[in-house]
């Protein structure tokens, strides 16, 4: 195996707090990533070189009210992805780590009144083979979400709560 893709998530907005979906999202988004993406990494250090890629999201910059854990766990494949290409590195293995983050994507499971720029699986799944083939650290896609990424980094938190 040279190539390993991390593309999993799930998340169900609400209204109300709902801790079962909660605790579903962390177990799955959090636990599913260590256990897969860190068995890929373990493969590839014995092996010397690979790429892992993984599925982060826009949702990973901030945190928000429709999904709370879903943004954290998403926060957390960033975090992992940006450790896994400093341990890389460091070992001094040719590994290099892609993380992906997606806008808004027209599939079955996106849910949510306020989206926009939604974009098809296909061109999605186009600017993701780019990036991975590139061995681009981070990805946004479509391409105009990285000045979303941007935006939500600078927005301050008094602002930011009223539209999150």
């Amino acid at each position: 195996m040279d190539l390993f893709i991390y593309n999993a998530g799930f998340g169900e907005p609400s209204e109300a707090f709902q801790l079962e979906k909660e605790i579903a999202s962390t177990e799955i988004n959090v636990n599913g990533c260590v256990a897969l993406v860190g068995a890929a990494f373990q493969y590839f250090l014995q092996q010397g070189h690979g790429q892992i890629v993984l599925t982060s999201s826009v949702a990973a910059i901030r945190g928000n009210s429709w999904a709370p854990a879903y943004s954290a766990s998403k926060a957390f494949h960033s975090n992992f992805a940006e450790g896994l290409n400093i341990k890389a590195m460091k070992m001094g293995k040719d590994i290099q780590v892609t993380e992906i983050r997606p806008g808004f994507v027209d599939t079955k499971v996106a849910k949510g009144n306020r989206r926009f720029w939604v974009a098809t699986p296909q061109k999605v799944a186009a600017q993701m083979i780019k990036a991975i083939e590139r061995k681009k650290r981070v990805a946004y896609v479509t391409r105009r979400w990285w000045l979303v990424g941007q935006l939500l980094k600078l927005i301050p938190f008094w602002l930011y709560r009223r539209i999150a």
